[in-house]
């Protein structure tokens, strides 16, 4: 069965939206005007109600759910503008948190690129090319000009200059001889070291930058932990209050109105937007947030 891709729902939604805004202010258009809100309605607001079915089967009540209620009450009482706006507005800002995502996977992945893949070691009085994640602790690392350092350790032997920007963010090379210590990560521009290998794999300076990186991803600020308890409770009580409204008026339309313009969405997608795209960003230009809080 074809499935539509957010990107496509977006780009579908967006051409029937504007379309429909458009046609509908011609007096003589509004029957075309409110089928285009009608098919925006359905197109943008399919995934919201499957997320929304799937949620009450585990007893769950969020900002899914209202936006398919506010959806329905507007068809109800006639505002198909609303549930056109309503759908494409909630389905644009899921689309964005997804590009955002995706954005900084991509900044990780290019800081992943910077990781060496080989290094050359010597055992056994042989020099031989093994593969990064192979180098144990004390093995004798040789890094020509040119090449990446695959450990930190201290160098034995040796003089070379070292672009270290990736570790330390210092625009100029370093000067590296015997004595001295070299991160994973860093680039020999010139000269030839032999390197001691004191830290390899997940241990290497390095490698704890990416795991910060990632890790950043899931720590969530105060501001995002009390936007996803305030959406929780949020929902059930303007459901509440607009079957208290109904009870007290008997008028379903102010009910329906109630909780259409009681949706919240933006309010709770702006969170962890903002944060994705700051680290995200941060990544990309060289500076690390240790997550979503900092």
């Amino acid at each position: 069965m074809f499935k539509l891709t957010k990107k496509q729902i977006i780009q579908i939604s967006t051409v029937m939206i504007i379309l429909a805004f458009v046609l509908s202010r011609f007096s003589n258009l509004q029957s075309l005007a409110v089928a285009l809100m009608l098919g925006t309605t359905l197109i943008a607001g399919t995934p919201i109600f499957k997320k929304a079915w799937s949620a009450l089967r585990y007893k769950i009540i969020g900002i899914d759910a209202l936006v398919s209620i506010a959806v329905i009450g507007a068809l109800f009482i006639g505002e198909y503008w609303e549930a056109a706006a309503v759908t494409y507005l909630f389905m644009l800002g899921d689309y964005l948190e997804s590009r955002t995502i995706d954005k900084t996977r991509e900044s990780i992945k290019a800081l992943l690129d910077l990781a060496p893949k080989q290094s050359v070691v010597i055992r056994d009085g042989v020099e031989m090319t093994i593969p990064a994640d192979e180098v144990l602790i004390n093995d004798t690392v040789i890094v020509r000009s040119g090449e990446k350092i695959a450990v930190d350790g201290t160098v034995l032997k040796g003089t070379a200059s070292v672009n270290q920007a990736s570790i330390t963010g210092e625009s100029l090379p370093v000067q590296k001889e015997e004595g001295n210590e070299v991160y994973s990560g860093t680039m020999l521009e010139t000269g030839y070291l032999l390197i001691r290998a004191d830290k390899v794999g997940e241990d290497t300076t390095f490698a704890k930058i990416l795991q910060l990186v990632e890790d950043a991803q899931d720590s969530k600020a105060k501001t995002q932990k009390f936007m996803e308890r305030f959406a929780r409770y949020y929902t059930p009580f303007v459901v509440v209050l607009a079957i208290v409204m109904y009870l007290i008026t008997r008028d379903v339309e102010l009910a329906l109105t109630i909780i259409v313009i009681a949706c919240p969405g933006a309010l709770v997608i702006s969170t962890p937007v903002s944060i994705v795209a700051g680290i995200g960003s941060g990544a990309k230009h060289g500076v690390l947030f240790k997550g979503g809080e900092s």
